[in-house]
């Protein structure tokens, strides 16, 4: 049962204020001071008793902690989980985007009101104000978990929409093409292309890492350029997947692995060590540039676009969605419907063509039953 006692204040009209003396949910006697009239405080010390009777009674301490506190906690446990690359452009988003504007902020302070302003006033494209709007949540998630504050302020606000971006593909015939024009790396172009590995994966590969003989690629690791650095560390999903080669690649690889120990890597750089991603002017896109004056149809592609072909031919060949996910890595089927749904839009011909009966037919039954 909370008391209400009045104390002498300078800073009060009158020359006193009122204070709550109640206990907490541990059982802690504790002080509320500062009310003007004891209307207030019992409002108040009615309140509070009930939050403390419901079990969402948050400590004065807890409501105090910053977004910045909550930022430091949770990269502890979230950090190991990410690859390199996802965990860069997290740090980003907090930098650039959240930081400047909640950093200092008590989490409990924060009303759903101003995430809206602030989702509303990012001048950004929409996947980057969709990245740090989820960091946010996901922080704010965090808080609320660890009852620093009662709800999330991020529920309910609105983001701007966000189109698709279209996948950019190869047809079997252009994948060729490019690797008959590519003079170096052709056994990488060749492996990318169609098993749909991501550049990292591939990188990071040894020679260890590849059976020839059961046609398996075994995928632990991901070495991922950053500020034109390499930084070898978990895949994008921080599990480890076996992937198969498809046979026109083997001839590729048997070349690259000639002559090198188990240790060694797949493909190097000049200096010996893993290869990083093309810069604006490599061998890659020379190699792009060759084709499209040989194909006016060849599309400016990125060495990710192979992911794309590798995925198109896959389920040309009839993959089904839960092999195609394997293979690329994807962390669920749902993911990979999301990107390549498109792609299995032939299937539905399958059902179509299991009912032979014509239309006419059925119009005809339908006439000879009335």
């Amino acid at each position: 049962m909370a008391s209400l006692q009045k104390y002498t204040a300078k800073t009060a009209r009158s020359g006193y204020m009122w204070r709550v003396q109640y206990r907490d949910a541990a059982g802690r006697s504790r002080t509320k001071s500062g009310f003007r009239t004891k209307d207030a405080a019992q409002a108040w010390a009615d309140d509070n008793a009930v939050s403390v009777r419901a079990g969402d009674w948050i400590s004065p301490e807890d409501q105090r902690v910053t977004l910045t506190e909550v930022w430091h906690r949770w990269k502890i446990s979230r950090q190991k989980q990410l690859a390199v690359s996802s965990w860069r452009t997290l740090e980003a988003a907090w930098r650039n985007h959240i930081e400047p504007v909640w950093g200092h902020r008590a989490v409990a302070s924060v009303h759903p009101a101003e995430v809206q302003d602030w989702v509303n006033k990012l001048d950004r494209a929409p996947s980057t104000v969709h990245r740090a709007f989820h960091l946010l949540r996901s922080l704010s998630d965090d808080a609320v978990r660890l009852r620093q504050m009662r709800t999330n302020p991020c529920v309910g606000v609105q983001l701007p929409s966000r189109q698709k971006s279209k996948n950019t593909t190869l047809t079997p015939g252009q994948v060729s093409l490019l690797i008959e024009q590519t003079n170096r790396y052709k056994s990488l172009v060749a492996f990318l292309a169609y098993t749909g590995a991501r550049w990292g994966e591939a990188a990071a590969l040894t020679v260890a890492d590849v059976d020839l003989e059961k046609q398996r690629a075994t995928i632990t690791k991901s070495a991922s350029t950053i500020g034109g650095q390499v930084t070898v560390g978990d895949t994008k999903t921080g599990a480890s997947r076996s992937i198969a080669i498809p046979t026109p690649v083997i001839s590729h690889l048997k070349k690259a692995m000639k002559d090198k120990l188990p240790t060694a890597l797949l493909w190097t750089n000049q200096n010996g060590t893993h290869v990083t991603t093309p810069s604006r002017r490599s061998w890659w896109h020379s190699a792009v540039d060759a084709c499209r004056e040989l194909d006016n149809s060849f599309p400016s592609v990125t060495p990710h676009d192979l992911r794309h072909a590798a995925a198109s031919m896959l389920i040309s060949a009839g993959a089904s969605v839960l092999v195609v996910q394997r293979q690329l890595g994807h962390s669920s089927a749902k993911m990979t419907l999301d990107k390549y749904s498109h792609l299995f839009d032939s299937d539905l011909d399958a059902i179509v063509d299991a009912f032979p009966q014509s239309r006419e037919n059925v119009v005809k039954h339908g006439e000879m039953q009335r």
